[in-house]
């Protein structure tokens, strides 16, 4: 009886065991799955701050900036491009009105076009004070759309949350440190407040910078 008994405890002792494993096992596999889906899966980007893909997107709004800058000088190449909207006051259909800063080192100076709708305008064009680090097309591999996701993920959508008429700015160009480092920074500002919430994205590879 009492050998019975033993045998039974070491049957049940390896069943316990056996079923620990397995659950063990499933839970690693979900969480590959969970850590998979959230990495491998399309971007899912929030309305909240006015995302809706391409509509916004600065890239796009690129190629009709360049054509006017090379009109205007030969060597242009962007040395910023920024955009600023409400959390909330972009509707959908509606469209962010984009503006890039070229620098031509040929002849010093520095042009303001902005893309609004497809169409690119030259607002002003005036002598720079000093040479600016420039960017080429290939350079730019972090579209704004992403830059915002990165934004909205580190602590954007927690701000809309309680402060749904926040503004939203943010700003693509070249540090001025001895990094030279492209990258975009994200900015969220609250009405009445001094103390904005800013999120630095590097433009080549999407990783999260400390501002």
């Amino acid at each position: 009886m009492e050998c019975a008994i033993a045998v039974t405890e070491g049957v049940g002792g390896r069943l316990l065991l056996l079923l620990s494993l397995v659950i063990s096992l499933a839970l690693l596999a979900a969480l590959g799955v969970l850590v998979y889906d959230r990495v491998a899966r399309p971007v899912d980007l929030p309305p909240a701050v006015g995302l809706a893909g391409s509509r916004i997107a600065a890239r796009q709004a690129l190629a009709p900036a360049a054509e006017l800058a090379r009109q205007w000088q030969q060597d242009a190449r962007p040395a910023a491009v920024s955009g600023h909207w409400s959390a909330v006051g972009l509707q959908p259909g509606g469209q962010v009105e984009w503006t890039f800063h070229f620098f031509s080192f040929s002849t010093q100076r520095l042009a303001l076009i902005t893309v609004s709708d497809g169409a690119a305008q030259m607002v002003r064009e005036d002598a720079s004070p000093h040479p600016l680090p420039t960017f080429s097309a290939e350079d730019w591999r972090v579209g704004s759309d992403e830059a915002l996701w990165t934004w909205w993920r580190h602590g954007g959508e927690e701000l809309v949350a309680q402060h749904p008429d926040a503004d939203v700015a943010m700003q693509l160009r070249v540090s001025e440190g001895e990094d030279g480092q492209l990258a975009w920074t994200v900015v969220g500002l609250v009405a009445g407040t001094e103390d904005p919430f800013v999120v630095v994205v590097n433009a080549i590879d999407g990783a999260f910078i400390e501002p």
